[in-house]
């Protein structure tokens, strides 16, 4: 063979090598951009390097400004029915372990924004964080959040942390510095002695008993009328400024018939007979082992007809709601609304609302049951 044909021979080896060897470096050097830094599990937390690792559902994504330093994650909701979600997935967690969360955020209108922590694929066994709120308001704050890894026995990388906006169209959330770091700290344990700030307005069913809501309640579970407290004068004498608090829910789906995603745990107070009706709702997947906790202040129910809380209350409870947040009942010619009641009761569960005080702190779940 003479030179010439050897060069090209040469060539012709030469170059596939050289194409491998480049795709090889680019796989290398790509992800490099995506490692979380140093002990924090969350890749790019500050969106200095733009929305690399970030997606955003029903809301657009850029980075820029407001932030707590350089650029931040700016997401705006595009949809007024459904909740945006920003979120991280292939995150890399260690088990039984105590992590901090760690943020800044606002919201352009003070919105709130809810974090979950949870497996990115079916089952979607959550990891130890769910539903948890934080009240933004529209200047920029820094949010902490101390929980310990659920879920999971070895070390796992497919967890998916989410920022969950409320609802509404065009509000826009600035958030920056997201952090999820491996703590020394354990969790703060409830506060003992004194619950002068909180009082427990509802609960039904307990971890190992859960309340079974059969067909003949018609969607309803309510105490008629509420005794103690919970149906004290909220806003002068012993319980001068629970009329100003917060409703802090916690509820677990144990059983039910037919699975039922997307529908509504009601919340409501009736005063005067059904006259003043105070309520809210809370989407939420009726499916056996479901969790989830939820907050917000008293004044922000849904008013039909303003309730005086200096005055006894006729009733209040749970209204069971499907997916368009009709009452899945027979009461008033409802006729369950279109559903099949046997495809929703027995429902099993457990389901408890505290109200803490204007100024109070919430002392947690573990006192009630949880």
């Amino acid at each position: 063979m003479n030179n010439d044909a050897m060069a090209v021979k040469w060539k012709q080896l030469a170059l596939p090598v050289l194409v491998l060897v480049a795709m090889v470096v680019i796989l290398l050097i790509a992800p490099m951009g995506l490692r979380a830094d140093g002990e924090n599990a969350v890749v790019n937390g500050d969106f200095e390097s733009g929305t690399t690792g970030w997606t955003c559902k029903s809301c657009t994504l850029s980075a820029g400004n407001p932030a707590q330093a350089g650029a931040a994650g700016q997401f705006t909701t595009t949809s007024r029915t459904a909740r945006a979600q920003l979120f991280q997935t292939n995150i890399t967690l260690q088990p039984n372990t105590t992590y901090e969360l760690s943020f800044w955020a606002r919201s352009s209108d003070g919105k709130n924004v809810r974090v979950t922590l949870a497996q990115q694929v079916a089952p979607r066994t959550n990891y130890g964080l769910k539903n948890e709120t934080f009240d933004l308001t529209t200047e920029g704050q820094v949010f902490t959040h101390t929980f310990t890894t659920a879920g999971f026995s070895q070390p796992i990388s497919d967890a998916r942390l989410v920022f969950q906006a409320d609802k509404g169209k065009g509000v826009q959330y600035s958030i920056d510095n997201i952090s999820l770091t491996p703590s020394d700290t354990p969790p703060p344990p409830p506060p003992d002695g004194d619950r002068s700030d909180e009082i427990l307005v509802f609960n039904r069913g307990s971890l190992s008993t859960p309340f079974e809501v059969t067909k003949a309640m018609s969607g309803f579970i309510e105490d008629k009328p509420p005794t103690g407290p919970a149906n004290a004068n909220w806003v002068t004498g012993q319980y001068a400024g629970f009329a100003d608090g917060t409703l802090y829910y916690r509820a677990r789906v144990v059983g039910i018939p037919v699975d039922q995603p997307g529908m509504k745990f009601g919340f409501c107070f009736w005063e005067n007979g059904y006259v003043n009706e105070e309520c809210r709702g809370q989407e939420f997947d009726a499916i056996p082992g479901t969790e989830m906790t939820w907050s917000h202040a008293l004044s922000d129910m849904w008013v039909k007809s303003p309730i005086n809380w200096a005055n006894p209350r006729t009733k209040h409870g749970i209204v069971v709601r499907n997916q368009n947040n009709k009452p899945v009942s027979a009461k008033k010619g409802w006729n369950w609304y279109g559903e099949n009641p046997d495809h929703w009761y027995p429902m099993y569960i457990h389901y408890t609302v505290v109200l803490v005080k204007d100024g109070g702190t919430f002392s947690g779940w573990d006192y009630y049951g949880w």
